[in-house]
């Protein structure tokens, strides 16, 4: 494994790893459909990565049982995630541009992803030189074949995409997607290539993750900074006093009546009456259905 190689699977490990840790902090705070999976994918993309690293040393530092052993287990984790990419992709081409997913995508790309698993493992037990040759060359082609419908989708949906953040990794995606197609086709015959090739994928879509996160955190930080905050005027229809403006702020940090009282340097008791009144006047029954009213309402 020469100096090289070792350099550009640690870099494209460590970049995979920063969007691997910002999609789980984008994650927490959106909870979107794809964003679970594409956690779950990332890890296995830095996995396959540590698998091939440990496969290429242990031909120089285990016995070949071993190593053989490695190897098959690293090519065999490759394919399934290539097969889960194949399902991916669509899936988060169809978050992108806003169609659910249906019934047809389902009969359309998973029995693509389970053939070219299983042709994968057919290629393993066999084991010709020549039946290898053609097996990678009907993978390339479903993996080229599921980037050209993302591709030309994309394209047709990418006007209609009104979200900046998901517009912005659209076309960040198909530019990435059509300049790695070369080295696809590539790496089909040079064993060399193929070795640098996977982690170049890597790095590039995790440098795309890593990109979107930002700008998603950032429209984020615009949004929180643009937002109007909550205001005694913002409450005038409910006849609120200034008092108890105060009383509802305190709850919202989620400060207890006890607490309240403390702070305010008043009586539980009348921390109590403040509270009745204000549930009464905004016509809610607990500090749950408050919380819910002031979130909702057309200051949030």
């Amino acid at each position: 494994m020469n100096g090289l190689l070792l350099f550009t699977y640690t870099t494209s490990i460590a970049v995979a790893c920063m969007a691997l840790a910002l999609s789980i902090a984008s994650h927490i705070l959106h909870r979107t459909a794809w964003s679970g999976r594409y956690i779950v994918f990332q890890s296995c993309l830095i996995g396959i990565m540590v698998l091939f690293m440990a496969a290429k040393l242990s031909l120089f530092f285990l016995p070949e049982s071993i190593s053989v052993m490695i190897n098959y287990i690293f090519e065999t984790v490759t394919m399934a995630s290539m097969a889960f990419v194949i399902v991916f992709l669509p899936y988060f081409l169809s978050w992108v541009i806003a169609k659910p997913w249906g019934r047809r995508q389902t009969l359309r790309f998973y029995p693509v992803a389970f053939s070219y698993f299983g042709l994968g493992l057919a290629s393993q037990i066999v084991n010709d030189p020549s039946f290898g040759f053609w097996v990678r060359l009907i993978q390339t082609l479903m993996v080229l074949g599921v980037y050209a419908y993302c591709i030309v989708t994309l394209w047709v949906n990418l006007k209609s995409i009104e979200d900046p953040a998901a517009r912005h990794i659209a076309l960040a995606i198909n530019i990435v997607s059509l300049s790695l197609i070369p080295l696809s086709i590539f790496a089909l015959f040079y064993e060399i290539v193929a070795d640098f090739s996977y982690p170049i994928y890597v790095f590039a879509f995790s440098v795309v993750i890593v990109v979107y996160n930002y700008i998603r955190f950032d429209l984020d930080r615009q949004e929180i900074e643009n937002k109007p905050e909550l205001s005694f005027e913002s409450l005038s229809k409910f006849k609120i006093s200034e008092r108890e403006f105060t009383v509802v702020q305190l709850i919202c940090e989620g400060l207890t009546n006890k607490e309240i009282a403390n702070q305010l340097n008043i009586s539980v008791n009348t921390v109590n009456n403040h509270v009745a009144n204000i549930f009464s006047k905004m016509g809610v029954r607990s500090r749950i259905d408050l919380l819910k009213e002031l979130k909702e309402g057309p200051w949030a």
